[in-house]
């Protein structure tokens, strides 16, 4: 079965209308935009009907097309692109082998870079700057190159034009990836090429259609319904299966629903009428009051509490033990001696109290007892005797000792103490007005606090009455007035969202319910509407699952690998044979976006990679046949660059892969980088013998310049014997042209040199057309057949060869004239009768070789 058979066979299980293009294609060739259209609009209809026989039954394949040439014509206007030399112009033949010469350091790596970063090549690299410029600026230059006949300009720096990925690089770093990554290829067979062309389509129509789901992809108007309801999860869920019924069910209202809606706005207007700011400001009042009373219940506690309670008790009972001891120094001092008993108790301490406050006044200069000069008693107002006078200073004297007085301290003390707690006030003004406020303006009870206070007030009465106190819990009551406290804040913040929001929500939500209903059924049309657009979404949805290209990719992997994988690695096995690489084969590793992937590997080796097993030599040989084989497949013949391709590769080696380069250069483009003078030589041979065109170019580094100098020849080093009589024939024009008006030194030193150039034309034909011969160097073995080109050497040979060589000896600079000789050196004419003689012995001996 042919690749085109397998094609047709495998496309009747295909949709109709892909049948239909696979079909077109064949006998018109590929299709456009405005096909993709119109099949697209074909999907939108009823499905055709396949004509009689099926719609391959008259195919006829047209020819396949391939693409046109790409070819590299010259990069120039280079800017800020290593070191390379501004305003300088790399041009390159466009057809045959252009062989750019570059010693090292000359700028000839940049420019392979330049072209390296614009086509396709298996290992890219960065174009940097002039690292020792000034300027900021990014790299630029111009690339002119040709596609098919038509000349066109790329931008460095800008996105590559997609021709340019037909051009192939290849270098050293390029052929490594050969060994360790997969390459693509990119030939396929005729039938395999209509086939991605129907994935073309495939794609072309999926663009329209999804361009005309994008169209229709902004739902139309809708009713307006309120988030949440009912009606929006209808029409959140409205889609292209909706059917009537479920339509009519949602757009369904009751008959009197404006009457309803009416009722239920003033219901929403009563209640918005309630300020829900003065709650909030209530119930901060509240929780203010409450702080308020908790505080104040605190400082209560403080004074009339447990602790207060406790002072007291001590108080009263150093007091009493004060007093005791008093009334002990009382009785030990007054007892059977005073007519009266209980002198020193409390009832006499404060008479004495009061006789002396009256004396200070009845007596102010006198101290209190005043007992002489006639004095009187303050309490009876009689005359004081002799006894009186004594029983009033033994009183003194009993009242001024430290164990009255220390009774009288504690006395005064726990009297204090007592004002003090007399002085608190269990139910301030303040407090009665925060019990009040939250009596009316808020919902709290207040019997509670009223009760704690009550007993609160009994408390004190009960300690100022020495009575016995009953305990209260301030602490608890503290905690929960200050926990409603909280409560009422917490309210406060949420009274929006609790109470009234609640209601007002309630009451909004019914009204909002009523209006969606009216919306719904108001809007019926523009539901229907967007029905209809959500089932031609559907549809296009249907028909784009038709364009999925995943089947025909898979196709095209399996028809690549079954009729391209082979002829690959056969092809690439031919390569490695002839680079004396053995055991090798190319072959499929696995499938990438609808591509095949190819990789070199060994034969029958059941561990080792390519790069441990290989020597570099041998990778840089393998590298090489596997770029040959992806070019082989290239059907547009676009250029192939090459850069040093003989790195790491033995002299044995590098003659073939000349012949194998110029061989490419039949047919297409070839440019190849080189700062090797052998390998050049190898290429100019081959191209001779293959009657190949070759063009030169050089780039060089000029001496306090830099480098990146551009020329269209090579120097004269990489010149083989042909080329340097060519040059020396343009020296000797161009002396010709440049002779009158020369100045003597001016003319000695042009001779000398083209002398000079002239006897290493000699030595380079000597060697290149009767040394090199007779050595085979892929093998290192004498060439004993070539022994006869010696052979056919004449005596006139030499002896033409002899005089000729002596007289350019005798022009060259390193030869002294000797003073008394009066040397004139030779007349342009001269020169030029040497070189054809240098050309014609040339000439003649390269035939001794045939």
């Amino acid at each position: 079965m042919t690749a085109y058979e397998d094609v047709l066979q495998w496309a009747v299980s295909r949709p109709w209308w892909q049948q239909k293009a696979l079909a077109r294609m064949a006998t018109e060739g590929p299709l456009d935009e405005q096909d993709y259209e119109e099949i697209a609009k074909s999907l939108l209809q009823e499905p055709e009907s396949a004509p009689n026989g099926g719609w391959f039954a008259k195919l006829v394949p047209s020819e396949t097309t391939k693409d046109e040439s790409v070819r590299i014509v010259a990069v120039k206007e280079l800017t800020n692109v290593n070191r390379l030399a501004a305003d300088q112009e790399l041009t390159f033949e466009p057809d045959g082998l252009t062989v750019v010469f570059g010693n090292n350091g000359s700028g000839k790596s940049g420019y392979a870079r330049v072209i390296r970063s614009i086509v396709r090549a298996r290992h890219k690299g960065d174009i940097l700057p002039d690292v020792f410029a000034d300027t900021d600026d990014s790299p630029s230059g111009k690339v002119i190159f040709q596609v098919g006949d038509t000349e066109r300009t790329a931008q460095l720096g800008q996105s590559a034009d997609p021709d340019f990925s037909r051009v192939a690089f290849y270098d050293e770093h390029c052929g490594d990836t050969y060994l360790t990554k997969e390459t693509e290829i990119s030939y396929r067979p005729s039938a395999v090429q209509l086939l991605e062309e129907l994935g073309k389509v495939c794609v072309g129509v999926h663009k329209v259609l999804s361009k005309w789901k994008e169209q229709k992809s902004n739902s139309g108007s809708l009713p307006e319904v309120s988030v949440g309801s009912a009606g929006e999860k209808f029409l959140k869920g409205l889609n292209a299966a909706t059917t009537d019924d479920e339509l009519t069910a949602a757009v369904a209202c009751p008959s009197d629903v404006a009457e309803l809606l009416e009722k239920q706005m003033k219901e929403v207007s009563r209640l918005r009428e309630i300020d829900p700011t003065k709650e909030r400001d209530r119930l901060k009042e509240a929780a203010e009051a409450l702080d308020l009373i908790a505080d104040h219940l605190e400082e209560i506690d403080k004074n009339i509490g447990v602790q207060a309670e406790t002072q007291l008790r001590e108080l009263t009972e150093k007091a009493e033990t004060a007093q005791r001891a008093a009334d002990l120094a009382s009785s030990e001092a007054f007892d059977n001696k005073e007519p009266l008993s209980e002198v020193g108790s409390q009832a006499w301490k404060a008479l004495w109290r009061a006789a002396e406050s009256y004396s200070k006044v009845a007596y102010r200069n006198h101290d209190f007892p005043h007992t002489t000069d006639g004095a009187v008693c303050v309490l009876c107002q009689q005359a004081l005797g002799t006894d009186a006078a004594e029983r009033l200073m033994r009183f003194q004297q009993f009242v001024m000792d430290t164990t009255a007085q220390e009774a009288q301290a504690a006395q005064e003390k726990a009297a204090a103490f007592r004002k003090e707690i007399d002085g608190v006030e269990v139910e301030p003004a303040t407090v009665q007005r925060a019990i009040e406020k939250l009596k009316h303006i808020a919902e709290i009870d207040t019997e509670k606090i009223d009760s704690i206070i009550e007993v609160l007030d009994n408390r004190k009465f009960a300690l100022l009455s020495d009575g016995k106190p009953k305990r209260v819990e301030v602490i608890v009551a503290v905690s929960a007035l200050r926990k409603e406290a909280a409560s009422c804040r917490e309210q406060g913040k949420k009274v929006d969202a609790e109470s009234f929001k609640q209601k007002l929500a309630q009451a909004k939500s019914r009204e909002c319910q009523l209006r969606d209903q009216i919306a719904m059924r108001d809007g019926r049309q523009l539901i229907e509407t967007e029905r209809t657009r959500l089932q031609e979404l559907a549809k296009l949805d249907e028909r784009l699952s038709e364009t999925n290209s995943r089947q025909i990719t898979e196709k095209v992997k399996e028809l690549t690998q079954k009729y391209v994988t082979g002829e690959a690695s056969q092809y690439f096995t031919r390569e490695a044979k002839k680079l004396g690489l053995e055991r090798v084969t190319f072959g499929c590793t696995r499938a990438q976006k609808g591509t095949l992937l190819h990789k070199a590997d060994l034969v029958g080796a059941h561990r080792g990679r390519l790069e441990h097993v290989l020597s570099e030599g041998e990778q840089t040989s393998l590298g090489f046949a596997g770029f040959l084989t992806e070019a082989h497949f290239d059907a547009s013949k676009s250029a192939l660059f090459f850069d040093d391709p003989v790195s790491s590769l033995d002299h044995m080696k590098r003659e073939s892969v000349a012949r194998r380069i110029v061989e490419l250069a039949k047919n297409r483009q070839v440019v190849v980088f080189t700062h090797d003078v052998a390998f050049t030589m190898f290429l100019h041979k081959a191209a001779d013998e293959s009657s190949v065109k070759f063009a030169t170019r050089g780039i060089e580094k000029r001496r306090e310049l830099g480098p990146g100098y551009t020329t269209l020849h090579h120097p004269w080093t990489a010149k083989d014997a042909a080329q340097r009589v060519n040059a020396l024939r343009e020296k000797v024009a161009t002396l010709r042209r440049n002779e009158k008006g020369m100045s003597e030194a001016d003319y000695l030193r042009a001779t000398q040199d083209i002398a000079g150039h002239m006897s290493q034309t000699w030595e380079r034909i000597i060697s290149q057309v009767i040394a090199e011969p007779l050595v085979d160097y892929k093998s290192l073995e004498v060439r004993v057949g070539k022994l006869r080109i010696i052979g056919r050497v004449t005596e006139e040979d030499v002896k033409t060869y002899d005089d000729s060589y002596s007289r350019i000896s005798g022009w060259a600079s390193r030869h002294d004239p000797h003073p008394e000789l009066n040397y004139v050196p030779p007349d342009v004419k001269e020169l030029e009768d040497e070189i054809e003689v240098i050309a014609k012995w040339l000439k003649r001996v390269k035939k001794y070789q045939s």
